[in-house]
């Protein structure tokens, strides 16, 4: 190199094999940081902190067009957060437009909250031991224990209404629901509860009413293990187990209609209410499926697990361990929630309107203000309820009527290899398709593929030079990590990602 006539020796120069439209990061998952990972282009708290400044309207080209969506804007991460802490963990929780209902793990009184001051409303005294098991109806508190009994009571005084001891073990889900039957009650309407038991397998069908009184129709036998979910519609009673199955149940009868072998055991089951004629459930691999009453056909959902921001792996998993509750919003959302996780997650669900093979979950966010492993969780309206070992319960609250910001997305063609080293070392297995149609026993969904969900890790990006083609270099395996669950897969894996944008330029030396 020359400069004015004078030879200047090179200094500097990087001596570097050009890359031609690709690119390589180390990613680094030694902890998880509490920090939001999702950013807005344009952040709702910018738009907050103006609200008494006018919009003129005359913005330019920065104009931002109006978009407000129906109900709670779950992707916002502009909500508001509330707490306040009970006696004990809370196992078993509902909410109302009035009321919030606390169980304990091992206290057996069940505490009453106004929904609004958080304030205590009552103590009720009755049950021996703690329980996961309560729902409001009305003015009227269902409630099912550990001491094998299931009771009512009267919300607005606090006083015990009736109580039942028909199961011979806990009880371990309940629904109620008020539903028409021809033939039972006046033009066919009535109240139905339902309840399950753990290692007595049975589910006991009671009639009920404003009053808070039961009476017993009958009991139901059949499966062989922990009936962990009931759902009720008008024609049937619908259960999941731990024995890996879902059963349809007449409700007028009780007669058997049938029994839909699943490929892992039932954590968690209601109605979907975005398709009539569908069920939701989550199992014990962490996968979230759609049931096809009609068909018995069960349509696996493969969800576009974040990876870094607004980067996605099409996995199976939704969290590390079992899917253990869940809520499905009317305008197109899911929030979960697992026991082996301190996290609750907020899914988007797209695309099931025409077919339903086609239906896509991304993940949107993670809350990540809980401290110890989560119990279970409820949604009124603009807001989740969260409870944790801890016995705290969390209030997020999402806006309403705000204008709505999508999440960012990378849309462009990137591919996201994981490489797992132990005795199962290579490459994991991708996921192309958003659904897989089960295969029972033989279904290899959830069974290969990215081990570990986004509450395992957080992304870390590295640049590092390199002397030789990417197709060459090794992949670095970082430490192995533990995710918010004690026993969890020990599989190492590092993360990269490639990039086959035809806009990408070779670097210029």
């Amino acid at each position: 190199m020359t400069v004015n006539g004078e030879a200047i020796q090179d200094v500097g120069v990087l001596n570097m094999a050009p890359l031609k439209r690709s690119a390589s990061f180390t990613i680094s998952v030694d902890k998880v940081e509490v920090n939001p990972v999702i950013k807005y282009a344009e952040p709702l708290k910018d738009i907050a902190e103006n609200d008494e400044e006018e919009w003129s309207g005359d913005e330019g080209d920065d104009f931002v067009e109006e978009v407000i969506i129906k109900g709670a804007d779950w992707e916002s991460v502009n909500y508001i957060v509330k707490k306040f802490s009970c006696e004990d963990e809370v196992t078993g929780m509902d909410v109302s437009d009035r009321y919030i209902v606390a169980q304990y793990f091992l206290d057996p009184v069940i505490d009453v909250f106004d929904r609004k001051s958080q304030k205590l409303l009552h103590h009720l005294e009755g049950h021996e031991y703690g329980g996961q098991a309560v729902q409001i109806l009305g003015q009227i508190l269902y409630s099912g224990s550990k001491d094998c009994t299931f009771r009512t009571w009267d919300l607005k005084t606090g006083k015990a209404l009736a109580k039942v001891s028909d199961h011979k073990d806990y009880i371990q889900s309940m629904k109620v629901k008020e539903v028409c039957i021809t033939g039972l009650g006046e033009d066919g309407e009535v109240t139905t509860a339902v309840t399950g038991g753990a290692a007595d397998h049975l589910i006991n069908v009671y009639n009920t009413n404003e009053d808070g009184a039961l009476k017993k129709r009958f009991t139901l036998e059949g499966h062989s293990g922990w009936v962990n979910n009931i759902d009720i519609t008008n024609t049937m009673i619908i259960s999941g187990s731990q024995d890996c199955t879902i059963k349809l149940w007449d409700l007028e009868t009780g007669e058997l209609f049938q029994s839909l072998k699943q490929d892992a055991e039932i954590s968690c089951l209601r109605l979907f209410p975005m398709l009539e004629g569908y069920v939701i459930f989550g199992d014990g691999e962490s996968k979230m499926s759609l049931l096809d009453l009609g068909s018995g056909r069960t349509i696996h959902l493969m969800p576009n697990t974040l990876v870094g921001t607004g980067r996605y792996r099409r996995s199976s998993k939704y969290h590390d361990k079992s899917v253990d509750t869940f809520h499905v919003s009317d305008n197109g959302y899911i929030i979960t929630a697992s026991s082996g996780s301190k996290f609750v997650k907020i899914w988007k669900i797209e695309n099931y309107e025409e077919d339903v093979t086609k239906t896509d979950v991304t993940e949107l966010q993670i809350l990540r203000d809980h401290t110890d492993y989560l119990s279970v969780i409820g949604v009124q309206k603009d807001t989740i309820f969260s409870t944790s070992g801890d016995g705290n319960i969390y209030l997020h609250r999402f806006p309403e009527g705000k204008q709505h910001y999508d999440m960012l997305r990378t849309q462009e063609r990137n591919s996201v290899a994981v490489l797992y080293q132990g005795p199962q070392i290579g490459f994991a297995p991708t996921v192309e398709k958003p659904t897989v149609l089960c295969e029972g026993k033989l279904c290899k969904a959830g069974k290969s593929g990215l081990a570990k969900s986004s509450s395992s890790f957080e992304v870390c990006f590295a640049l590092k030079p390199l002397s030789r083609s990417l197709t060459e270099g090794k992949l670095i395996v970082p430490q192995t990590i533990l995710e918010d669950s004690e026993d969890d897969s020990d599989c190492e894996f590092v993360i990269e990602y490639v990039t086959d944008d035809e806009d990408e330029s070779d670097y210029d030396m």
